[in-house]
Formats: structure tokens, C-alpha cells, sequence
């Protein structure tokens, strides 16, 4: 398979959503597993993992009658299943918090040396350390949902994910992959499909996940995500060839090489020709700002929906399928309108959908009818259209032999900061919440947008502004020992 044309759109992206829809149909992803609440704000249903850990920490924990437990799946809104869940979840959502800390802390640090690494050895070898670990990890809960053994050691099985890099590391090499594959012009395009790509995958799982488990039990769920992940193992080992022609040899030995670490640093400080560094943190600062709207609105969502609303989670499942939806087709329309259309630049387009993310922000502060909700979303239907173009523009302020080292520091800080985001929301809206009106926390998110408006603004100016200098890449005298 080639890497031309449409095979393009065909090489990293058909594993992603093989994996994403692995993981949305067993409830666990990277990003929306903070705690109970925040786990439930994505996946309105009610988990299947969390489930799970709910379910044993119930009867192996605390020791509770198995029929009483049982309670917590057929009638989870009664008097009683709110009395058990007052004992249960405080032990769940510490055990929750465990699993995101391993999911979490070792990845952000793995990823500062793959990054760097695969832009000297290779791509292929960093996204299939990845899928094995989510393969093994999902082959160890299939074999764990046998016994009845405590919650606690369900997270012997995220260790392989820990130690491979997980989520955070396969999607830095997939998208340093389409970096190598396309050009400055089509590649806002391609990182576009592949957000789509993902909101489908989740989209799917996020429905089929509940479907299997009430049919066919936790092993059913968890095996069919091993298969699912297994098949993308494949397809990236057979059908992906690699971008980056290494000929070193002992290169597994050189991956905590501290100097690949020293040499990130360096290309994100250091000042020469061509590399403007004002240009390159205004787009890090954009992305993390980003997420901590993105992060925050998730955990705090179906909070307030309920509060506000008086939403139950039916209700909300349907109002996130059709915030997918809706994303996924102003994904679409955007590049296809803005981009292709209209040819307009990609901090421009990031402008446009970042104004969006404000109005849907700004229409949810001052919420009282359900209908409003579907309005903020169709007002926010572009509001996933920033990420893919800020990382466009990341991907041209580089050297090619230096985009490994740009998007390592940025995934390391999407991977840890969810945790500050989910706090800083929660705080907020835990001290100013419905009855308060309107509600202070959207405000919040409006202010992370404005200023991320302002910053695009500064990036537009700054791309304006370049001219052709060549980049001056930083080589360091012992690169051929290393």
C-alpha cells in the first residue's frame, strides 16, 4: 500500500477507529476517566468498566448482599440504590483515580522520548508498542471478568498500557505519520478526517457498548474490544509501511536516552532562522487552553444538565449521540466549505470554530428549556475544527526531522492536564451551581475561548508575517552516536 492519493486517508486512520470504538464500547478512554462523574459525563449509560468497578467493589470490597448490589442495575434511581451508592462510589472513584494516574503520569513522561525517537527510527514501531499494550490490557479484563476477584486488581491490566505509552503515545505517532505523508497544504485536511474519524468510532461504541453488555455480560464487552484491537495490531503490522528509513541498529537501547529529551528542549527554546518561537507557543498555549474547556465542559456536563434540566441520563445519551453527530458533519462541512471552498488559512478556520465553541459556551450560561441545548450544540457544531488546524500550523513552524519533538511536548501536557481541568471545573460550578442563574462556569469556558481567540489572532499575523528563511535544524555533533 502506498502512501499516495487516496490511500492516505486509509493508513493510520482505520486502527484509530477500531481502537476508540474499543474503548467508548467498554467506557474506557484516556481522556474521560478522571472519576465517576466525569467517566459518566461521556458516557451517559453508565460505563461498562465503571460499572464493573461499582459492581465489585460492591460485593468484594464492601462486602454488600449480592442482591442488594444488584439493585444498582435495575433500578439505579430508587432509595435504595442511592443509600448503597453513598458507600460504594467514594471507594470506586478512588479506584477510578488510580487507573487514570497509570494511564496517565507514565505516558506524559514515555511520550518526551518516542516523540524525538521515532523522528530518527521510525514511526511504525512507536504506533504498534501502543495498540499491543491496549491489546493486552483488554485481553487481561476479558480473563479478570472471570473471577471474582476485588476491583483493585483490575489494574494490573493497565500496566502493559502504562509501559507501551498508551493512548497519548499512539496518537503522537499517528499524527507525526500523517505529517510525513502529506503536504503543507492538504495536511489541515487530514488531521480533520481524523478527529472525524475518532468522534465516529466513539459515536458507534458509545451505543453498541451498552447493547452487547446487556445481552451478552462484561466478557462479551471486553473480548470484543480485544479483537477489535487485535484486528488494528494487524492491520498497522501488515498494511502501514513505515515513513522514517532508520538504518541504527540496538535503537529499542536508545529510547531513554536523556539527550533525546535535551534536544526537545532545545528545539522548543532555542532561537534561529526560521523558527519562530513566539509562533510555536502561541499554537501549545491554543491547544492546552482547548482542552481544558473541552475537559472541564465534559466533566461538569450532565451535572448540569440535570441540575439545570432535570435530565436523566436517557435523555442526556441522546443529547451526546447527537452532539457527535452534529460534530462530526460541521468537521466535514468545515474543511470541505472553509478549506477547499473557500481556501481560507487554517488559523482563520480555527478562529471561526473557536467563535463557535464561545456561542454555544455563552447560549449554556444562560439555559432554562431543554431545546436550548440542541441550539448550544448546533451553534458548536464547528467547534472541533480548532485542534486539527492549530496542529496543521504546529506541523509547518517545524522542520519535518523535528515534528516528533514539537507534538511530544504537546501530548505529554493533553495527557496530564485533564486532571487540573476536571478540578477547576468542578470547584467552580460545585460553589456557583443551578439554582444560580446564569451559571458562572460557562463564563469560565468563555473566557479560555477569548483568549484562545486572541492568541489565533496573534498566529494569523505571525503567518502573515514569515517569509521564507529555511529552517536551521538543531543537529547535535554526537547525532550519529545517538
Amino acid at each position: 500500500m502506498d502512501q499516495t492519493g487516496w490511500r492516505r486517508f486509509i493508513m493510520v486512520q482505520p486502527p484509530v477507529v477500531l481502537l476508540l470504538l474499543a474503548q467508548s464500547m467498554s467506557g474506557k478512554n484516556q481522556f474521560f476517566n478522571i472519576n465517576i462523574m466525569a467517566m459518566c459525563t461521556y458516557f451517559p449509560t453508565g460505563t461498562i468498566l465503571t460499572d464493573l468497578i461499582v459492581y465489585r467493589t460492591c460485593t468484594m470490597t464492601l462486602k454488600i448482599n449480592q442482591t442488594e448490589c444488584l439493585i444498582l442495575h435495575n433500578n439505579s434511581s430508587s432509595p435504595e440504590a442511592l443509600k448503597i451508592n453513598l458507600q460504594v462510589q467514594p471507594y470506586a472513584s478512588l479506584i477510578l483515580m488510580s487507573k487514570s494516574f497509570i494511564e496517565s503520569i507514565f505516558p506524559s513522561f514515555l511520550s518526551l522520548f518516542l516523540g524525538p525517537w521515532s523522528d530518527k527510527h521510525g514511526r511504525k514501531p512507536v504506533i504498534l508498542s501502543g495498540y499491543i499494550g491496549i491489546s493486552l490490557t483488554y485481553l487481561l479484563l476479558s480473563i479478570m471478568t472471570h473471577w471474582n476477584i476485588a476491583p483493585w486488581y483490575l489494574l494490573l491490566a493497565y500496566v502493559p498500557t502504562a509501559l507501551s505509552g498508551g493512548l497519548c503515545v499512539l496518537i503522537l505517532a499517528s499524527l507525526c505519520y500523517i505529517t510525513d505523508i502529506t503536504n503543507d497544504s492538504e495536511r489541515s485536511g487530514h488531521l480533520a478526517w481524523l478527529d472525524a474519524l475518532i468522534s465516529l468510532g466513539l459515536l458507534i461504541g458509545l451505543f453498541s457498548g451498552p447493547a452487547v453488555f446487556e445481552a451478552y455480560g462484561y466478557i462479551a464487552v471486553f473480548s470484543i474490544a480485544t479483537i477489535l484491537c487485535i484486528v488494528a495490531t494487524l492491520y498497522i503490522l501488515l498494511c502501514v509501511p513505515e515513513t522514517i528509513q532508520s538504518h541504527s541498529t540496538g535503537t529499542i537501547c536508545k529510547i531513554f536516552d536523556f539527550v533525546l529529551v535535551k534536544d526537545l528542549v532545545r528545539t522548543c527554546v532555542e532561537k534561529r532562522d526560521g523558527f519562530n518561537r513566539s509562533l510555536v507557543w502561541s499554537c501549545i498555549v491554543c491547544l492546552t487552553l482547548l482542552l481544558i474547556t473541552l475537559q472541564g465542559e465534559m466533566t461538569i456536563g450532565y451535572l448540569f444538565a440535570s441540575a439545570r434540566l432535570g435530565w436523566d441520563v436517557q435523555e442526556y445519551s441522546t443529547y451526546v449521540g447527537a452532539s457527535v453527530v452534529l460534530g462530526i458533519l460541521g468537521t466535514i462541512l468545515g474543511i470541505k466549505l472553509m478549506r477547499q471552498c473557500a481556501g481560507l488559512p487554517e488559523a482563520i478556520i480555527a478562529i471561526i470554530s473557536v467563535t463557535s465553541s464561545l456561542g454555544s459556551a455563552l447560549m449554556r450560561a444562560f439555559i432554562w428549556q431543554s431545546w436550548h441545548m440542541y441550539l448550544s450544540t448546533s451553534i458548536g457544531m464547528f467547534s472541533d475544527l480548532a485542534r486539527p488546524m492549530i496542529r496543521a500550523i504546529l506541523s509547518k513552524t517545524v522542520p519535518v526531522q523535528d515534528t516528533g519533538k514539537i507534538f511530544s511536548l504537546t501530548q505529554s501536557l493533553e495527557t496530564l492536564l485533564p486532571f487540573a481541568a476536571a478540578s477547576l471545573y468542578t470547584l467552580l460550578y460545585s460553589h456557583y451551581m443551578p439554582p444560580v442563574y446564569p451559571v458562572p462556569v460557562w463564563f469560565l469556558a468563555a473566557a479560555f475561548y477569548i483568549i484562545t481567540i486572541i492568541l489565533l489572532t496573534h498566529i494569523q499575523i505571525e503567518m502573515i508575517r514569515r517569509n521564507n528563511t529555511c529552517y536551521v535544524s538543531l543537529i547535535d555533533n554526537n547525532d550519529s552516536d545517538h
